[in-house]
């Protein structure tokens, strides 16, 4: 069966994958390293039962660092121990209030409706639960870099960078409080000197409070309590991602697998 690619889930589908090739790329790999640090460090203050991360664009795994016991990619191969399973960012196949963390590792860029995801975020997250949000940074040399070559539809140039302030101000607006925010990769976006010795140094003044602009940013944000929302306690008993007791494909999956 032919594919429609004017389809929105296949466009997607096509983006995740084109941004998955370019992390293949020397520029990509480098990022690659940076982030999965920052993602790391950032995972291992988090607990809970249940973690979705959507569409990691990486070669390796973070995941096998938290110490959440179940980690589910989405809709990527399994890795670092993780289970996988087939669902769109903007309409995620758990039930609503089942997850305790939740990692969008470059989404909203390339998403056609980025606080749609960030509704589902916020639909599917437990109280006090914790969204990761790897994004690129709209300005510096990154920022020049999408104007003059977004339009040649050149990864990952062809995203809407969101800027740290807007996407705070959104999470506000849903009700999550931004507890850090942290600049990643501070090399200027070049291929060929992705992997110069000297430019390596800007990653190292950048944890002394380099004022350079970074490539890229990590924003972990908590789901605040509503009203009167009792807290659950942390040793609440495990919750089913499914009404079935089991996580599996959207019906939307199936379909394709029928087709």
């Amino acid at each position: 069966m032919q594919k429609d690619h004017s389809h929105p889930h296949n466009r997607g589908v096509e983006t995740q994958a084109q941004l998955r090739g370019w992390y293949r790329t020397p520029l990509g790999n480098a990022l690659e390293v940076a982030e999965l640090e920052a993602i790391r460090e950032a995972l291992g203050t988090l607990f809970g039962y249940h973690l979705l991360a959507v569409a990691p664009p990486w070669q390796a795994s973070p995941l096998d660092v938290s110490r959440i016991s179940h980690r589910w990619v989405m809709p990527s191969t399994a890795a670092g121990g993780a289970a996988h399973f087939l669902g769109a960012a903007q309409a995620l196949p758990v039930t609503t209030d089942s997850l305790d963390t939740i990692i969008l590792p470059h989404t909203l860029e390339y998403a056609s409706h980025p606080h749609e995801v960030l509704r589902e975020v916020d639909r599917c997250l437990v109280p006090e639960g914790h969204v990761l949000i790897m994004g690129f940074n709209p300005y510096g040399l990154w920022g020049l870099w999408r104007l003059l070559y977004g339009w040649r539809r050149r990864m990952p140039w062809t995203g809407r960078f969101i800027s740290q302030a807007r996407l705070r101000d959104w999470l506000a607006l849903l009700g999550f409080d931004t507890v850090s925010c942290r600049p990643v990769f501070f090399r200027p976006p070049s291929q060929r000197l992705a992997n110069v010795q000297p430019l390596q140094v800007l990653d190292r003044l950048a944890r002394h409070n380099w004022p350079f602009p970074a490539a890229a940013y990590l924003l972990l944000a908590r789901k605040r309590v509503v009203g009167m929302t009792a807290l659950r306690p942390r040793w609440r008993p495990r919750r089913s991602l499914l009404a079935g007791g089991l996580i599996e494909p959207s019906p939307r999956s199936h379909s394709r697998k029928q087709s």
